[in-house]
């Protein structure tokens, strides 16, 4: 019994040490906040696009006007993004339509890159379909559940 509780309580231990703290971040040239870990380093936070990493994760945000996507070209722009980044994805299952997070739309697809755990998001706020932000988030396996807390945490300001 009490290796058993000594089991349950490392596990509990290394459970909570692949967790970060995550903190709103704001990017305020497209009026959209979102949570990262609060030790990220940001690389850039203008107009052009959003990059900060840690450690453990990495995460990029690009915006792009004039695409007016529709579903099906949410689904073919994703696709296009993740081949050119070479992301390795099963096409059987992905991309993933995702028809509201937080006021927005989009589609997903997870993958591997370089032996590292990766997604791909293509968000637009129906309100401005002119404008689409292309999200890339690579991660360390175990912070697996932080990058998937990040990814649905977008939202309009």
């Amino acid at each position: 019994m009490q290796r058993a509780l000594t089991l349950g309580i490392l596990m509990l231990t290394l459970i909570s040490t692949s967790a970060q703290t995550l903190q709103t971040w704001n990017w305020d040239s497209y009026k959209m906040k979102f949570k990262a870990p609060d030790n990220m380093v940001v690389q850039q936070n203008d107009a052009a696009g959003y990059q900060a990493t840690n450690n453990n994760i990495t995460l990029d945000i690009y915006p792009r006007t004039g695409e007016n996507l529709t579903y099906d070209g949410m689904k073919t722009a994703i696709v296009n993004w993740a081949n050119q980044v070479s992301l390795n994805y099963d096409p059987s299952t992905q991309p993933i339509y995702l028809s509201n997070i937080n006021r927005y739309w989009g589609c997903a697809i997870d993958g591997v890159k370089q032996g590292f755990s990766a997604s791909a998001l293509l968000l637009v706020n129906p309100d401005y379909p002119d404008l689409s932000y292309y999200v890339w988030i690579s991660y360390a396996p175990e912070y697996y559940h932080d990058a998937v807390a990040i990814l649905r945490s977008f939202e309009p300001l």
